[in-house]
C-alpha cells in the first residue's frame, strides 16, 4: 500500500498550504489550538466568534465544505481530498468541531430530503458559519441503540408537538438549530414510526442543561 500522495493529489495539497499559509497562524506547539474553552479559557461567545470568522474565510474561499455537491456551493471533494485538506489545516491555531455536525450530517440529509425552501433557507447561512446546527438523537434510555428513543412527537393541526429528554447533545447550549428523532408512532415495530425533525434549539419549551464534567 502506497501512502505517498498521487501527483493531483500533490497538487491539492499544495493549493491547501498556500491558502492555508496566506490566512492563518501555525500551532506554537502540538497539541495546541482553539478547541471549545471550558472553564479559565477565553468565553464561549469569543470562540464562537473566532469560530463564525473563520468558516466564513473559508466560506469565501471555497474551502469551507469540500464534500458538497458544487449546486451547493461545495467542490465535491474525494475522501481524500478531505483528508488532506484535514492534516494541512490542522498544523494551524484556528477553531475546530463546530460546525461538523451542520456541514457532516445535517446539510447533506437536507440535500437529499428537504423541500426547495428548507434548503434555500437553511444551508447557505449553515456554510457560512452564521448558524450552528447539533444533533438530537440520544436519550438517558437509548444510545447507540437509536430505535430505543421514547421522545414522543404528536400532531396537533399543522403543528407536532415533540415531548422527552436528549443528552450528550455536544454544542447544544451553542447551537442554532438541531436534526431531531423521535417516536410518532408507539404501535409499530421500535425501527419503524421514527420521524426526523429540524428543531429550533430557541423553541419555547426546550430547555438546554450542559454537562461540563462527567460528574454532571
Amino acid at each position: 500500500m502506497d501512502f505517498n500522495d498521487t501527483p493531483e493529489q500533490a497538487k491539492f495539497r499544495a493549493r491547501c498550504r498556500e491558502w492555508l499559509e496566506a490566512n492563518a497562524e501555525l500551532k506554537e506547539s502540538k497539541g495546541s489550538g482553539s478547541n471549545v474553552p471550558r472553564s479559565g479559557e477565553p468565553s464561549l461567545a469569543d470562540h464562537l466568534k473566532v469560530a463564525k470568522a473563520w468558516q466564513k474565510k473559508k466560506y469565501d474561499a471555497g474551502w469551507a465544505m469540500l464534500h458538497w455537491p458544487k449546486e451547493y456551493g461545495g467542490i465535491e471533494a474525494s475522501p481524500i481530498e478531505r483528508i488532506i485538506w484535514g492534516q494541512e489545516e490542522a498544523k494551524y491555531d484556528v477553531p475546530g468541531g463546530i460546525f461538523e455536525i451542520g456541514l457532516g450530517m445535517c446539510g447533506p440529509v437536507m440535500m437529499q430530503y428537504a423541500s426547495e425552501e428548507q434548503k434555500d433557507r437553511y444551508l447557505a447561512p449553515m456554510a457560512e458559519g452564521k448558524e450552528i446546527w447539533c444533533q438530537l438523537f440520544s436519550e438517558p434510555a437509548a444510545g447507540s441503540d437509536v430505535a430505543g428513543l421514547r421522545s414522543k412527537a404528536e400532531k396537533d393541526g399543522d403543528d407536532w408537538i415533540i415531548n422527552g429528554q436528549k443528552v450528550w447533545t455536544s454544542g447544544a447550549h451553542y447551537s442554532d438549530y438541531g436534526i431531531l428523532v423521535v417516536r410518532h408512532d408507539p404501535n409499530v415495530a421500535k425501527h419503524k414510526g421514527l420521524t426526523f425533525f429540524f428543531v429550533d434549539m430557541k423553541s419555547p419549551g426546550i430547555t438546554v442543561k450542559p454537562i461540563k464534567q462527567i460528574t454532571g
